[in-house]
């Protein structure tokens, strides 16, 4: 069952793991949206943005052995809420490290590290507003003193990318940036799976 937005605008706190055709639906094709001049732009959009991986991994399929380069897709923003018109789409891609380095060098892999380069650029390109996190399986979760570097910086950039999307910004605030008083969650978002 697909979550429905809260009388704030936004989804209720927490992450919500939804299909990408279910998120569509959601968050584009929903009655409340039919007359938004921005949101059927912006996912065909990011539906090109994400194509371009999931051509590396038809190409390469044989050397990713099953493995997707995207292992989830975080939605969140003014996109995930109630907002008629945004201007973008808020993403953050769990990139799998192990179909990166299966990939890396070979040709048309150069779009692992281009999507991520310049958001201005993918904004303007795609309408999209990407941020990477490099997504591994770690099997030892609960002995952190065993933890690679990688996996700290998974597990640190996971839960920033986590605490980020669940806040709101202030109403009334001069300066939108995050905060001690914005900390506090208020609001939830997607975790689409591709």
């Amino acid at each position: 069952m697909l979550p429905s937005f809260a009388a704030s605008g936004f989804l209720p706190l927490g992450r919500y793991s939804v299909s990408f055709d279910e998120a569509e639906s959601l968050l584009v094709s929903a009655p409340e949206f039919l007359d938004s001049a921005t949101r059927t732009g912006l996912w065909d959009g990011l539906r090109d943005y994400l194509d371009r991986f999931l051509t590396l991994e038809d190409v390469y399929a044989d050397a990713l052995a099953g493995l997707p380069l995207v292992h989830r897709l975080w939605l969140g923003g003014s996109f995930v809420s109630t907002k008629p018109d945004p201007g973008n789409v808020d993403a953050t891609l769990l990139i799998d490290t192990r179909a990166e380095r299966a990939v890396r060098g070979k040709p048309g892999s150069k779009w692992l590290t281009t999507a991520f380069q310049s958001r201005e650029r993918m904004r303007e390109k795609f309408g999209v507003s990407p941020l990477r996190i490099g997504y591994q399986p770690v099997a030892h979760i609960f002995r952190p003193e065993l933890f690679t570097p990688d996996e700290q910086t998974y597990f640190t950039q996971r839960g920033v990318w986590d605490d980020w999307w669940q806040r709101r910004r202030l109403p009334d605030q001069d300066d939108r940036s995050p905060s001690e008083e914005s900390a506090a969650p208020a609001r939830g978002y997607l975790e689409v799976r591709l």
